[in-house]
């Protein structure tokens, strides 16, 4: 009788875990990205250097759409800075088509700790909601997969 109470104990907490992976898994980075800027985030690496830190969005360009170099790209702080990026990198498969873009932006310790907005295309994506310092738990870097940081 321990026994099989002991697997469905263990039969519980696996399942638990299990829905839990797949949802941090397959969750998007924001539930409703606005579909005037014609790309969804995928990620963003945040990486500390002394008192400043590096911010890189990676994007994936929706399907069947393209993005506007000509129209500008910043970022805006909660402060209301627009800052530029620092590097721009652009992906393809066809080498025509860019399929996926990664910004790079210069921050400033007081500019992370507000809620961080990317302005590109005709539209914007959240990029941090928070109104905190990103929490890098002593690492040389953190990769954040959800806007909630």
């Amino acid at each position: 009788m321990k026994r099989r109470i002991f697997r469905i104990c263990l039969l519980l907490v696996l399942s638990t875990a299990l829905l839990f992976a797949a949802w941090t898994w397959f969750r998007p980075y924001d539930w409703n990205p606005d579909p005037g800027a014609r790309c969804t985030v995928v990620a963003t690496l945040v990486t500390p250097d002394v008192t400043f830190y590096w911010v890189e969005v990676h994007l994936n360009v929706n399907p069947g759409m393209s993005h506007d170099l000509r129209k500008p790209v910043f970022l805006q702080t909660g402060s209301g800075a627009k800052l530029q990026p620092a590097d721009t990198t652009l992906a393809s498969i066809d080498g025509k088509t860019s399929t996926e873009i990664w910004f790079k932006f210069w921050l400033d310790s007081a500019q992370i700790k507000g809620p961080l907005n990317l302005h590109l295309n005709d539209g914007v994506l959240a990029i941090k909601k928070s109104a905190l310092e990103p929490k890098l738990g002593g690492s040389e870097f953190r990769n954040f997969t959800t806007n909630q940081w």
